[in-house]
């Protein structure tokens, strides 16, 4: 099953057209709090997708299962 990235992915463009409006409105403490969050969706984003891309599919037939090879 594929996982819907639409919405981590929407929320993170979000995030990083609104830092510059963050740094400009916000104390220093609260901006950083702003790019730790942010680097850590992104990281998490990442690691998420490197397990669906490194996990084997289950729909997908094993090669000594496949038929006429």
């Amino acid at each position: 099953m594929r996982r819907q990235w639409i919405l981590p992915s929407c929320m993170i463009a979000a995030m990083v057209v609104l830092t510059p409006t963050v740094f400009h409105t916000r104390s220093t403490p609260w901006a950083m709090g702003w790019v730790a969050i942010l680097l850590g969706a992104l990281a998490v984003q990442m690691l998420l997708m490197l397990v669906e891309y490194l996990a084997p599919a289950a729909d997908r037939p094993k090669p000594d299962n496949v038929p006429g090879a």
